[in-house]
C-alpha cells in the first residue's frame, strides 16, 4: 500500500486498521530493538501482560512462514550517529525488507524464539513510479544523493552451505563484512547503524522517526527540566521542553506560543500560552487561558485541551520529522468541529524546513471521512482467509478511492478502487456496501 503527506485509512471497528499501526510500530522498534523486545513494545499497557504469540499468526508460530516487512522510504538527508557525527546517505529513496523466524523454544522465556532470517536493504530509482502521490515533486528535493561504491546495495542476504548471512556493503572504498544471521536477535541495520555506513545510518533514523501517537494525560500535564533537549514524545511529554527550545530560538517575541494558540483558536478558546520557568525547581510549564478563566497551569487543564495543544505544539516544532500514526482522532470531539480537527491534523504533515513529515490517521466516523479529499482515502475492508491445512483466520486489505493517484493503472493489480459513495455507506453500516 501507497502513503501520501497524509493519509486517512477509514473502516469500521474491528476490521483490523490497528494491525496496520502495530506493523508500522513494530519496525519502528526494531531500528533499536530485538525483536522480542520491539514485541513486546508494540501497544504495550501497565494493566496488560502482552503475549508476543498474541502477535503472530498460526502459520508463523508454527514455523510455516516467517514475519516478513517491506518497505520503501524517503531518506532524510543528513543523519547523526550516537557520537555526534553527521553525514549524508549516499541515496535518499531505498527500500528496507526484513524476515523473522519463530522457533518454538521452551528453554526461553514465553517459549519462543525469534531470529533474523533475511535482511536486505537497497536503493530504489524514484523515476520508475515509486513515488506517484501529488506531491512527489516537491518531495524529491529532500532525496538527495551522495557518493558511494556500494552500487545501490547496502544490505543483502546470502545463504551458502547452510548458513545465512547479511552482506554489509560499505560506500566508501573497502571491502564488506560478513555478519553471521543464523541466531541473530535483531537486524543487522540496528546494529551496524553509523557514521560508517551513511545509508544504513539514515535508514535507521527514518525509521525510528515512526511513531504511534498515544498521547496520556499524566505526560502531557508533567513539567519539563530546565535543561531538557527531547523532541515531543509519543505520550505527549515534552512540550513545555520543546515549545521553550523553538521560542529562544526565535528570539523570546511569543510568536511560536502565537502559532500555537492560533492552530487551536477553531476548537479551543485558548486566549494565551505561556511557558514559565521555576528557577528553584530548575523546571518549565506550559500554563493557557482558556475563554475568560484565568490562566491556568498545564495539570489544571482539560484532557481534551492538551491534546490539541500537543498537536499544535508538534506542528510548529522545527525538529520533529517522521511519521505520526493516530488513531480515531475524531474522539470527544464535537462533529461540528471536525472540519478543524482535519485542518489541523492536515497541517502536521506539512514539510518543515529541512525535513518530510508524514500522518496516517484511521477512523470509523462517517463524519472525519467526509473531510478527507479523495485522494487520501483508503478503504479498509475485512475478509476472511484459509491457509493450506484449512485454519481459518482474518485480514485486512486497503482500497483506494476510484479516479485517485493510487487508482490510476490498477488493471486488475493490486485493491480494487471503490467509489466514495460505498465508502460512506459502509462505515454507516451498510451490509450491502461491506459486500
Amino acid at each position: 500500500m501507497d502513503f501520501g503527506p497524509f493519509t486517512c485509512i477509514a473502516g469500521p471497528n474491528a476490521v483490523g486498521k490497528s494491525n496496520l499501526f502495530n506493523a508500522i510500530e513494530f519496525l519502528s522498534l526494531l531500528s533499536s530493538n530485538s525483536f522480542h523486545d520491539a514485541c513486546l513494545q508494540v501497544r504495550p499497557t501497565a494493566q496488560q501482560h502482552l503475549d508476543v504469540a498474541s502477535l503472530l499468526s498460526a502459520g508463523v508460530l508454527d514455523g510455516a512462514a516467517n514475519l516478513g516487512f517491506a518497505a520503501e522510504m524517503i531518506l532524510p538527508p543528513r543523519a547523526e550517529d550516537e557520537f555526534g557525527q553527521t553525514v549524508a546517505p549516499s541515496c535518499g529513496y531505498v527500500r528496507y525488507e526484513v524476515e523473522v523466524a519463530v522457533q518454538q523454544d521452551p528453554t526461553v522465556p514465553g517459549g519462543l524464539r525469534l531470529r533474523l532470517a533475511r535482511e536486505q536493504l537497497r536503493a530504489l530509482d524514484d523515476a520508475a513510479g515509486g513515488l506517484r502521490f501529488p506531491e512527489a515533486e516537491a518531495c524529491r528535493r529532500f532525496i538527495a544523493c551522495g557518493p558511494s561504491d556500494s552500487e545501490g546495495r547496502f544490505l543483502d542476504y546470502q545463504a551458502s552451505h547452510g548458513q545465512g548471512a547479511v552482506i554489509v556493503h560499505r560506500e566508501a572504498n573497502g571491502r564488506p563484512r560478513r555478519v553471521l544471521a543464523d541466531g541473530a536477535q535483531r537486524t543487522v541495520l540496528s546494529a551496524v547503524a553509523s557514521a560508517e555506513y551513511p545509508t544504513i545510518l539514515a535508514a535507521r533514523t527514518e525509521m525510528s522517526s515512526w511513531r504511534f501517537l498515544a498521547l496520556e494525560p499524566c505526560a502531557m500535564r508533567a513539567p519539563d527540566d530546565l535543561m531538557e533537549r527531547s523532541t515531543i514524545s509519543a505520550s505527549g511529554a515534552h512540550v513545555p521542553a520543546a515549545l521553550y527550545r523553538q521560542n529562544l530560538a526565535a528570539g523570546r517575541d511569543g510568536a511560536v506560543l502565537h502559532r500555537v494558540c492560533d492552530a487551536v483558536s477553531p476548537l479551543v478558546d485558548v486566549r494565551s500560552l505561556t511557558i514559565t520557568e521555576d528557577p528553584v525547581r530548575q523546571a518549565l510549564e506550559l500554563r493557557a487561558q482558556v475563554g475568560d478563566a484565568p490562566e491556568l497551569p498545564a495539570r489544571a487543564l482539560s484532557d481534551g485541551t492538551l491534546r490539541l495543544l500537543t498537536l499544535a505544539a508538534i506542528g510548529v516544532a522545527e525538529d520533529y520529522s517522521g511519521m505520526l500514526c493516530l488513531e480515531e482522532p475524531e474522539n470527544g470531539i464535537h462533529p461540528a468541529k471536525l472540519p478543524e480537527l482535519y485542518r489541523l491534523l492536515h497541517g502536521l504533515s506539512a514539510p518543515a524546513s529541512q525535513h518530510l513529515r508524514q500522518v496516517v490517521v484511521n477512523t470509523h466516523s462517517p463524519n472525519l471521512f467526509q473531510c478527507a479529499e479523495d485522494a487520501e482515502v483508503l478503504c479498509a475492508v475485512g475478509r476472511k482467509t484459509r491457509s493450506g491445512d484449512g485454519t481459518r483466520g482474518e485480514a485486512v486489505d486497503f482500497h483506494p478511492l476510484a479516479g485517485t493517484w493510487r487508482a490510476r493503472g490498477w488493471g486488475g493489480q493490486g485493491m480494487r478502487p471503490v467509489p466514495r459513495s460505498t465508502v460512506q455507506a459502509y462505515l454507516g453500516g451498510s451490509a450491502a456496501a461491506a459486500d
